[in-house]
């Protein structure tokens, strides 16, 4: 039988995050600073003596895990063109996957185009800067402001997660 999916607990601006016991519904209020880049998996223990997982999650804004192919031109490298994976995305940024993953370098100006999964296969065409290279996906941030969450990306973000 599958483990429960465990929600995640979003860290609040002043580094902080407030875990619910799952049990009995008390709630604690921890600082997570040393947690940061390190540990993301807590295991709690109530007042009320039962355990309990806690995830904690840093990012500020919703990322939805994806599948979705789509293209892209690197318009800092002569516009080279290639085919892409888009891995998770948020209303900020975006991850993929690439067999050109080595030709990235932090800082490149992308344009990427690719279709939602939805019932309309909305396009989207976004210009992204890479903000971090790893060894099996680039992460990228949109030029200009975030999506809301009431444009189509937006709305996508948010349904399903």
């Amino acid at each position: 039988m599958p483990e429960p999916e465990v929600p995640k607990t979003y860290v609040r601006p002043d580094n902080t995050a407030v875990l619910t016991c799952k049990h009995c519904g008390c709630q604690k209020v921890i600082l997570t600073d040393s947690f940061k880049g390190y540990k993301h998996k807590l295991k709690v223990k109530c007042v009320c003596q039962n355990v309990f997982i806690a995830i904690l999650e840093f990012r500020s804004r919703v990322r939805k895990k994806t599948h979705l192919r789509g293209t892209y031109v690197n318009h800092s490298q002569d516009d080279s063109k290639g085919s892409l994976i888009i891995e998770n995305i948020s209303v900020t940024g975006l991850a993929f996957f690439s067999v050109d993953i080595k030709k990235f370098k932090e800082g490149d100006e992308l344009s990427v185009e690719f279709a939602l999964d939805d019932e309309h296969h909305t396009q989207i065409k976004k210009d992204v800067i890479v903000r971090d290279v790893r060894q099996r996906s680039v992460g990228c941030e949109y030029e200009g402001s975030e999506d809301v969450f009431g444009s189509p990306l937006g709305y996508y973000v948010i349904s399903n997660v």
